[in-house]
């Protein structure tokens, strides 16, 4: 399941829309290599440590590939390639590579990686935000919110 929290969102572009509740995904717990080796060694024959040394391996040669400009295909689960641009220049002779932006790699899931987790996902609630404060439920904020105005004087 993913929990979501609802978080107030400023919109300084669009003043109609300034202040609605949007939700995000709520702090989860991580999921580390060492958890994700040990769930993928239970349906082989390898150890965990295997697991491991396959994926360091990998992650060995990944940079490697992206800085040659190749895109990296991680079976199923999608893809990595590099993104990078320039600051513009009015005139080919003008340009340098001291004008790139820096790299990002980016992941692009497969379809297969997406259908999967679609079928699988559903959410429940993670709580509130609002200024700054966690709030455990809506009724929380609002008894919170109630207790505010009341210590200023105002009307529950």
């Amino acid at each position: 399941m993913a929990k979501y929290q609802l978080n107030q969102m400023r919109n300084r572009l669009n003043p109609d829309k300034d202040g609605l509740w949007h939700a995000t995904p709520a702090p989860a717990q991580k999921f580390d290599t060492d958890d994700l080796c040990r769930l993928a060694s239970r349906h082989t024959t390898l150890a965990p440590f295997e697991v491991r040394a396959v994926l360091d391996l990998v992650s060995d040669f990944v940079p490697q590939a992206l800085a040659e400009g190749r895109v990296v295909q991680l079976g199923g689960l999608g893809s990595l390639r590099l993104e990078y641009g320039s600051e513009g220049v009015r005139e080919p002779e003008d340009f340098h590579p001291r004008l790139m932006r820096p790299a990002r790699v980016v992941f692009r899931p497969s379809r297969q990686l997406m259908q999967e987790v679609r079928a699988a996902l559903f959410y429940e609630p993670g709580g509130i935000v609002a200024e700054g404060i966690a709030f455990d439920s809506v009724a929380d904020y609002r008894r919170w919110q109630a207790g505010r105005q009341e210590g200023a004087g105002g009307e529950p």
